[in-house]
């Protein structure tokens, strides 16, 4: 087993009786004998948790726990509790092969293990959990028989078995055998010296085992002749390297081997024949003074080597702190030094004695009885090692060298008139090293050390106090009935003066009861009285001064008990109640120490002092250490050595730095510098976790819970085995408890109902003396919350919460919001009333306003085409605007019907007539159109000729708009059916109804758009490419006038195929009514809305040639096409289109230089043509004008963006439009200019390099590259610009007015002028140039520069 730590104080006895006495005065420990020996042990047995009350082996582990193996399973002990590891029948893999544990041993990997008589066993410290390791060998029953396991410095278990010896290691699980040397050699015990040398204890001797070759060496013992080898059972090696061996032979004793010396031999070593020759396997252990401990079957030795002393432990019946058992089997010192003594009754643990109290009773007692003569009044030590004891009745003094208490004879204390009468002694006085004066209640006697005599001193007032004074004289106090008071006593006069209790003086005692009397060091003697505080008196003026419990910086209680002085001349009293009370001489201020500050009880019955200034204090709870400077408290009582804690008033005192005090039970002596404290370190474990009432293993410093395991228990353990009992401990669990929570002795601590979250459990620990380990111990908690407190269930129920917030607003702000929609519809509708209102009367003012100037337009027009004086272009002129006038009046007609239908001020008005008369006559007024259209037009009607009741004017605006829409979206080649016949099967009220049904062949109408057709200012093609122009009201015109006058009307259409109209419109019988206006038929003018116009003939008087700018004209309005032709025919070719495509062809085909152009029109609208102009080679350089009734600045942009060069919004002014025309065609005829500058001057830059055409720059590159192919002519040319010749031709005679042939040749000239000088000749330049030959080259150059080649170089070089 490893080495102990060393013992810091040495054991110091509680005595019986007292040794000799020395010359100091001090009662002498130097004999060392019987009476010297702490006897004391405290028992733990199967009632404090121990499974089996034979111990056989002991261990203290590295973490500090101690293991007892017993005779039923393994114990683990902290101080409080023991846990206990069995075999368990049911999980036989995992528990002990057998009960009887014979062996422990803790590896340097920190392993425990424990062997059997069923194998070695692995123990996990923490959990419990027990690993068997069995040898599978042939006998396998004796080899796993062990009796020990021991670790050697190699890492190797050793296991002492029946078998033999076997070798164990654990890392690779193997064993090795050895067997026994000799076959009744059973091996015990091994042990490693610190010579690495191997030494096995047998049934028959001691040997040496070499492990390197498995062979055993006898080591005979120092025997008689002829004598057999003992029996080896236990080894321990002291601090000497002495091996000493326990026996099991009768005749031995212990045997001890020198390892120093040689030979190796084991002497035998039985002082005086007091060892047992029995012992046990685990039975000898040693202690820090050197001592050796050995375990038999008659007892418990200690034996000092350096003394040849030997001490036996037995059991004493009527000691109830020793021994419990005769048979020690097992022995073990702690790192603490305690003896720990495993027994066949439990285990018996004594503490190292740091605290050495020394008891002295007269009569002495093992038990916890109070015997009168041990009772202790007053007591003294005098100079000559005398201890004089006083219970109140009889006084003892002890005589050395026996130390034996003698008793004084009573008639040697009682005086000469009371001889018979018995004398009480309650103080004692030293006198010096001469005598010793005695208190008695009839005054003072004086023992006389020299002679052995006794001197009485009668006196008026009992001796039950004394204290001498600076001035040598001694002062009494007591109350006897009749007489109390106090007095002083001149030793060398043998005189007193009495100062007696007065019941009216005011300035005297102020009670009779005297309980305390001190002479200070000023001279001031002060009287403690019974319940009445405290006196001062001043011996020269015999006045008192009364000091009384009161507010702060008064006494805290008047039941005084005991006074005493300090050397700093503090006045401390003890009170019964109060406690301590502290008086300050100079400040004249009280201050008190009580329980509050840590005093065992606050009745305090004895004061004094040691060297280092400490206040000793004696109680009714023990003793008491103060330190004035630190405040310090320390207690002490039965349990650290006291042999009571029940003090009497008085009975202490000083000698030098020994204190004595008396008790019930004895006087209590000792050097207040031998009183230390335990400060040797301790660890601090937390030992149990129990969830739920259930136990939870402790296997890291992380436990992990559900939330609803929150019901928890600790325990925890400090592992000082000093008086545990008195253990302090103070805990918290940090996130529920704001500051450590103060538990005494209390070893546990519960909560309950813990909320989910993260917790950290700490625990500290303060031994016996009040020692804190305040590093502890620590564990970690996590509680999981359940799920729906989880933090994802936490965010969803925010988000819910949120949810539900945002939808309880949404909730409220759409309420409000539909409240203030309401109110808004409220207002929007009476504003939308009013605003009708005003529309209707904007709309019949507006149109009323529009008639009349139509009327000052149409009535001068259809005046002047009555006249028959204007030729025909004037008449087509005012034709036009006659047209466009009724167009304009219909608009009107149709805006104002609206605004009617609103406003509900549309009446009905019947009408008397002919109703297939009426609707033929419609029709007809159709006729001329659909003829122009090539559309043919059939009117049905069934044969009935009766007048009826209708509104003719609804009724014509209705099949006005309805022929009108089937003539627009007819084509030429189409047809259009009228068809009418009377609906006879619904008459009501006698009212008729007719049916008229309204098919075209047109375009139709697709599915998604026919239920919107009667929506106002809806269109079915809304696009700019449209090819059918309106406003979108007709339809909803007729709708609404067929509802107002009681009919329906529904709509067929197919796309492609055509769209029907099905009206049902009432009537009413002629007879139904008198008085109605006949019907007007309607004059039959041919419809002119969508008449197409008449071609005007171009004015021929202007000659129109190649050089007249060609202008393109792109509108779908016919007449407006018509109008700008005319108008533009007098200083332009004009050609016409009808929509974007036809537009785009015109413009590929003959390069127009202007192109005028619409917005909105079929197939390709304005934008469109333009960007595809803009964006051809061909067709890049042509300006274009966008002439449109978009006249938004949005539109401008769109159209400039596309790359036009002008936009003009309708109506426009034709003198802007000559105006903007002129404008680019001049800025078109300066750029041809410009470029044909290029080649007749021959100074200036060369073409190619400032050209910004692309397409001339693309031209001139080509030429450039075959500039001197003279076969290089148009044909190449376009076919390189994958042009037809025609097309070229126009493109490049739009950009310089020269056809490609001339263009050709003067590209050629300018580059031969560039040749010309750049030095070369004429000849050169001609091929160079492309030209055949010379002379054609000459020629040519003359004729386009007016000079030949060589004049031209001539002028240049004259020039230069």
């Amino acid at each position: 087993m490893g080495r102990l730590y060393l013992l810091l104080i040495l054991m110091i006895p509680v005595l019986p009786e007292f040794a000799q006495t020395t010359r100091s005065g001090k009662i002498s420990t130097t004999q060392v004998n019987e009476q010297s020996i702490n006897k004391h042990f405290e028992h733990l047995s199967i009632k404090d948790g121990l499974s089996n009350n034979s111990v056989n082996c002991i261990l203290q582990d590295r973490e500090g726990f101690m293991w007892f193996g017993t005779n039923d399973g393994l114990n683990k002990y902290d101080g409080y509790t023991f846990t206990s590891l069995q075999p368990n029948p049911n999980d036989r893999a995992h528990s002990f092969q057998n009960n009887f544990i014979s062996g422990l041993c803790e590896d340097h990997t920190n392993r425990l293990w424990a062997v059997t008589e069923g194998g070695l066993h692995e123990i996990n410290k923490q959990t419990g959990r027990v690993t068997p390791h069995p040898i599978q060998a042939s006998n396998a029953n004796r080899w796993n028989y062990q009796h020990s396991v021991y670790e050697d410095s190699r890492h190797k278990l050793w296991l002492s078995t029946l078998g033999g010896l076997a070798r164990y290691e654990p890392d690779i699980h193997r064993f090795t055998l050895y067997p026994l040397p000799h076959p009744q050699a059973t091996i015990k015990t091994v042990f490693e010296d610190p010579q690495h040398r191997f030494w096995v204890a047998t049934w028959r001797g001691l040997y040496l085992f070499d492990r390197a070759t498995g062979h055993y060496t006898l080591i005979p013992a120092h025997l008689p002749p002829g004598e057999q080898e003992p029996t080896f059972i236990a080894f321990y090696l002291d601090s000497q390297q002495v091996l000493w061996l326990g026996t099991a032979t009768a005749g031995y004793g212990l045997f001890r081997l020198d390892l120093r010396q040689q030979p190796l031999r084991p002497e035998p070593y039985n002082p005086d024949g007091q060892i047992n020759p029995f012992m046990y396997l685990n039975s000898i252990h040693g202690d820090e003074k050197g001592h050796i401990w050995v375990g038999t079957t008659n007892g418990l030795h200690r034996v000092d080597p350096a003394r040849q002393q030997v001490f036996t432990y037995r059991p004493d019946p009527n000691d109830s702190k020793g021994i419990s058992s005769n048979s020690a089997q097992s022995l073990y010192h702690d790192r603490a030094g305690t003896l720990w003594v495993g027994t066949d009754n439990g285990i018996d643990r004594q503490a190292i004695v740091n605290k050495p109290f020394i008891t002295y009773q007269v009569r002495p007692n093992k038990g916890t009885a109070n015997l009168p003569e041990n009772k202790v009044v007053a007591l003294l030590p005098d100079h000559n090692g005398h201890l004089w004891i006083s219970n109140g009745y009889s006084v003892y003094r002890t005589e050395p060298p026996t130390n034996r208490p003698q008793i004084i004879p009573p008639q040697q204390l009682a005086s000469s008139i009371t001889s018979q009468k018995k004398n009480y002694i309650q103080a004692l006085q030293p006198d010096g090293t001469e005598g010793v004066w005695l208190g008695t209640w009839e005054g003072l006697f004086y023992f006389d050390q020299a002679s052995g005599t006794y001197t009485g001193y009668p006196s008026e007032i009992p001796a039950v106090f004394i204290s001498r004074a600076p001035t040598g004289d001694l002062w009494i106090g007591g109350d006897v009935e009749p007489t109390s008071g106090i007095a002083s006593f001149n030793p060398r006069t043998h005189r007193y003066r009495y100062y007696k209790y007065k019941p009216n003086d005011p300035n005297g005692l102020p009670d009779k009861y005297i309980y305390g009397l001190l002479a200070s060091r000023t001279g001031d003697i002060w009287v403690l009285a019974r319940r009445q505080g405290i006196c001062r008196m001043d011996p020269r003026t015999g006045r008192f001064t009364r000091y009384t419990a009161g507010p702060k910086g008064h006494l805290n209680s008047n039941d005084v008990q005991t006074i005493y002085e300090d050397k700093q001349g503090i006045i401390w009293v003890g009170t019964q109640l109060g406690g301590l009370n502290r008086f300050d001489p100079r400040t004249k201020l009280f201050s008190a120490i009580t329980t509050n500050d840590g005093l065992p009880s606050n009745n305090v019955v004895g004061i004094t002092n040691d060297n280092a200034g400490n206040i000793w204090l004696s109680t009714d709870k023990g003793l008491c250490r103060y330190s004035p400077r630190t405040r310090a408290v320390r207690n002490y009582g039965t349990d650290n050595g006291l042999p009571s804690n029940d003090f009497l008033r008085n009975a202490i005192f000083r000698d030098r730095n020994q204190l004595y005090f008396g008790s019930l039970n004895g006087v209590v002596h000792f050097n207040p510098d031998s009183i230390r404290d335990d400060t040797r370190p301790f660890p601090v474990y937390i030992t149990a976790l129990n969830v739920m009432d259930q136990p939870r293993p402790l296997t890291s410093n992380l436990i992990t819970l559900n939330h609803d395991e929150n019901f928890l228990s600790f325990g925890f353990a400090a592992l000082t085995y000093t008086q545990p009992e008195h253990n302090q401990y103070a805990y918290e669990l940090i996130g529920v408890d704001k500051n450590w929570v103060q538990n005494g002795n209390r070893h546990f601590a519960n909560y309950t109902n813990l909320s989910p979250g993260t917790y950290t459990f700490r625990v500290k620990a303060a031994n016996s003396d009040g020692i804190w380990n305040e590093k502890g111990a620590s564990i970690r908690l996590i509680i999981h919350p359940p799920w729906w407190a989880t933090w994802w269930a936490y965010s969803f129920y925010a988000l819910l919460t949120i949810g539900a917030i945002w939808g309880y607003i949404r909730f409220y702000t759409n309420r409000i919001r539909q409240q203030q929609l309401m109110e808004l519809n409220r207002r929007e509708a009476e504003q939308l009333k009013a605003v009708d209102e005003l529309k209707t009367r904007f709309f019949s003012n507006i149109t009323h306003e529009f008639r009349t100037p139509l009327s000052l337009i149409m009535s001068p027009v259809e005046k002047l085409l009555q006249e028959s004086r204007f030729d025909g272009p004037t008449r087509q002129t005012l034709g036009l605007v006659k047209r466009n006038a009724d167009q304009l009046l219909r608009l009107i007609n149709q805006l104002l019907d609206l605004s009617k239908l609103e406003a509900h001020h549309m009446a009905i008005s019947l009408m008397r007539g002919e109703i297939t008369e009426f609707v033929h006559n419609l029709v007809e007024s159709f006729q001329q159109l659909a003829e122009q259209k090539g559309i043919t037009l059939t009117y049905t009607a069934d044969g009935f000729t009766q007048e009826h009741l209708f509104d003719a004017d609804k009724w014509e605006k209705i099949l006005t708009n309805l022929l009108s829409n089937a003539m627009k979206f007819t084509g030429k080649g189409g047809h259009v059916t009228v068809t009418l016949k009377p609906n006879l099967a619904a008459v009501e009220d006698d009212i008729s109804s007719i049916s008229i049904r309204i098919a075209d062949s047109g375009i139709g109408v697709s599915p998604e758009n026919l239920p919107h057709i009667f929506d106002r200012f809806y269109q079915v093609d809304n696009s700019q490419t449209r090819a059918y122009e309106g406003t979108g009201i007709g339809l909803a015109l007729v709708k609404e006038l067929v509802d107002l006058i009681g009919g329906t009307i529904s709509a067929d259409s197919q796309p492609g195929a055509g769209t029907t109209f099905m009206l049902t419109l009432p009537v009413q019988p002629a007879a139904a009514t008198a008085e109605v206006p006949m019907v007007v038929l309607p004059v039959k003018e041919p419809i002119a809305m969508d008449q197409l116009p008449v071609a005007v003939d171009l004015p021929g008087n202007l000659p129109v040639d190649d050089q007249t700018p060609l202008l393109l004209i792109v509108e779908d309005n016919a007449e407006l096409s018509e109008f700008l032709a005319s108008e533009l025919a007098a200083t332009y070719r004009i050609l016409r289109a009808f929509d974007g495509e036809e537009g785009w062809q015109l413009t590929q085909a003959e390069l127009p230089d202007i192109v005028i152009s619409d917005v909105m029109m079929p197939r390709k609208d304005g934008y469109e043509l333009t960007h595809l102009i803009k964006n051809h080679p061909d067709t890049d350089h042509i300006a274009v004008v966008i002439l449109s009734a978009k006249a938004a600045h949005s539109s401008r942009i769109e159209g400039l963006q596309e790359g036009a060069d002008d936009y003009l919004s309708k109506p426009f002014h034709f003198d802007e439009l000559h105006l903007r025309l002129r404008n680019l065609i001049s800025r078109q005829q300066k750029l041809r200019d410009q470029y044909r500058q290029q080649f007749s001057q021959p100074d200036t830059p060369s073409p190619i390099n400032i050209v910004e055409d692309a397409f001339l720059r693309r031209v001139y590159e080509l030429l450039e590259n075959h500039l001197s192919d003279p076969l290089l002519n148009v044909d190449w040319l376009a076919d390189q610009l994958a042009m037809s010749r025609k097309t070229l031709y126009r493109k490049i005679h739009s950009l310089v007015q020269l056809n490609p042939h001339e263009l050709i040749r003067q590209y050629r000239l300018r580059k031969a002028a560039d040749l010309l000088r750049a030095g070369h000749n004429a000849s050169q330049t001609a091929y160079l140039a492309g030209f055949k030959t010379p002379s054609y080259f000459t020629m040519v150059f003359k004729e386009f520069y007016q000079k030949t080649p060589t004049e031209f170089v001539a002028n240049g070089l004259s020039k230069a």
